[in-house]
């Protein structure tokens, strides 16, 4: 089945970089790919003609770094599974991205962070975490900017939960297939804080999951006497996990990631690539 990947572009070498890591880790895959740029002209009261000018001039500025790009993918005699669409939009970046989400039925969104880690806390205003914030419906990949090339074996997925809340089948499909796709495995962590036993209700959801993952190689892990970040964090780095999977609900521990009021309780920088999945209808 095919996929429709969309990747926002700002033109840089990390833009690049991006869409080349998305060719490679789709590339047993046929898919659309949708590079999109968002340009924003302020809005002025007057100097009417001059702002025309301006608009015009922005306009031409992202058809032409548009048509840049899709020379060097011809320049590499890209995959003849992949296909390419370039979208220019006069509006802010999270406002065109759900634009082009609604309108082209996209499966996933590919950005990348600044800086050799994950950023995806919103007390620190970044554009990832205003994006992931607003955009609704779709599932991000978020790439550090020093992004490394896809392991060749033992890849592998982290996907914390505390067991409370139970899954839509639909809200991990986006886990469930990067997984089949990278041939990797989900490891399924619980952090144990506090140190009860799971509750009947954990426990259903916990059995639903292993009705969601027959497909893919999973497994279950328990940490205990940690905080949930710092036993992720220790996780990842004493397994050397290839991605990081967080489920981003409305409410709960990682919905405070999202939120501006939690900057000093929350110190959440992975270094390796995350996919976020979101909370759905």
């Amino acid at each position: 089945m095919e996929k429709k990947i969309l990747i926002p572009s700002n033109f840089t070498k990390h833009a690049w970089n991006t869409l080349v890591y998305a060719l490679n880790l789709y590339k047993s895959v046929p898919c659309t790919f949708y590079i999109l740029n968002a340009y924003k002209i302020p809005t002025r009261i007057s100097l009417n003609r001059n702002q025309s000018a301006e608009l015009e001039a922005a306009k031409a500025e992202s058809e032409k770094g548009l048509h840049k790009i899709m020379q060097g993918l011809n320049f590499r005699k890209e995959n003849e599974k992949h296909t390419f669409e370039t979208i220019s939009r006069n509006k802010n970046l999270a406002d065109a991205i759900q634009e082009t989400v609604d309108t082209h039925k996209i499966d996933l969104i590919l950005m990348v962070s600044r800086g050799e880690n994950v950023s995806i806390n919103a007390a620190f205003e970044n554009e990832i975490s205003e994006v992931i914030q607003k955009v609704e419906d779709c599932p991000f990949l978020v790439l550090p900017e020093q992004m490394q090339d896809l392991p060749e074996t033992k890849r592998e997925i982290v996907f914390p939960t505390n067991y409370k809340f139970p899954f839509k089948n639909k809200e991990v499909a986006a886990l469930i297939d990067m997984a089949n796709n990278l041939n990797a495995s989900i490891r399924i962590l619980y952090i144990d804080s506090d140190g009860r036993p799971l509750s009947k209700e954990q426990e259903q959801n916990m059995d639903m999951l292993k009705t969601y993952f027959t497909e893919v190689d999973f497994s279950f892990h328990k940490l205990t006497q940690t905080t949930v970040t710092t036993g992720i964090h220790l996780f990842i780095e004493s397994r050397e996990s290839s991605f990081l999977a967080l489920y981003k609900r409305k409410q709960g521990f990682f919905s405070k990631l999202f939120s501006q009021r939690f900057k000093e309780e929350i110190d959440f920088n992975p270094k390796v690539p995350v996919l976020i999945l979101k909370e759905l209808e």
